[in-house]
């Protein structure tokens, strides 16, 4: 591709939390990527000196796994890989009206729609469509306005919640970023609830396992008493 859309809003509402380096440095790669219509190989060396980083490759491992994904052929920014598939279908609509002698005539014989020259009372807002990850064909799917987010968003969700939050935050994140931020067979929308939900089973499963320890303390204690009590009595010695 020679080109892409651009567009600033989405791409500071995604990346806003990221410092000046680390926003050149995926911009480079967006670059490569929309040029090459390719992965950013696993082998990231002749990317990174193509694209003049050396002296930049923990930012450049810290933005591939933060906004790419691994697969076998390499990384793959799906928002990108769906803007390509996009931009070949065009293509192609395009050649195909070409040969047949340009774009299709419109039916002159079709009733022109009436035109409303008053705004309508409300506006019916159109669904936003969210990238999230491949799943099988499929790369993305439309929301209600879903964005996934961030690593460090996810740390101060968990912060003060629960024990040892930083763990269990980095847990959370990546047991969804790994399927796609799916909540079963359903797309996920609304990523804080999910994080509560997380919390109280966490909590939960604290409890339980304090409650079995405690139980098997106890039969402990008790099992010595009964061994205390056969030594006593195999010993002739009364309990009086």
């Amino acid at each position: 591709m020679h080109y892409y859309q651009f567009n600033i809003g989405d791409f500071s509402l995604h990346t806003n939390h990221l410092t000046l380096e680390e926003e050149a440095v995926y911009r480079r790669l967006l670059d490569f990527y929309y040029d090459t219509e390719l992965p950013i190989p696993i082998k990231t060396q002749p990317v990174i000196r193509r694209l003049r980083l050396g002296l930049y490759e923990p930012t450049v491992d810290v933005i591939l796994h933060e906004f790419f994904a691994k697969e076998s052929d390499g990384w793959h920014n799906y928002r990108a890989d769906i803007e390509i598939a996009d931009y070949h279908a065009k293509g192609k609509t395009a050649r195909e009206n070409g040969s047949k002698g340009g774009r299709p005539k419109k039916n002159s014989g079709s009733k022109t729609q009436p035109v409303i020259l008053a705004n309508p009372d409300t506006t019916q807002p159109k669904p936003k469509q969210e990238l999230i990850t491949k799943n099988d064909k499929q790369l993305t799917r439309k929301t209600t306005g879903f964005i996934k987010p961030s690593l460090d968003q996810v740390c101060k969700q968990f912060e003060g919640k629960i024990s040892d939050h930083a763990s269990e935050a980095f847990s959370f994140y990546n047991h969804y970023e790994a399927n796609g931020w799916m909540v079963g067979a359903n797309a996920m929308s609304c990523w804080r609830a999910c994080t509560n939900n997380w919390i109280k089973r966490s909590k939960k499963d604290a409890a339980n396992k304090t409650v079995s320890s405690k139980q098997t303390r106890g039969e402990r204690f008790a099992d010595q008493g009964r061994d205390y009590i056969a030594r006593i009595q195999a010993a002739g010695v009364s309990d009086g």
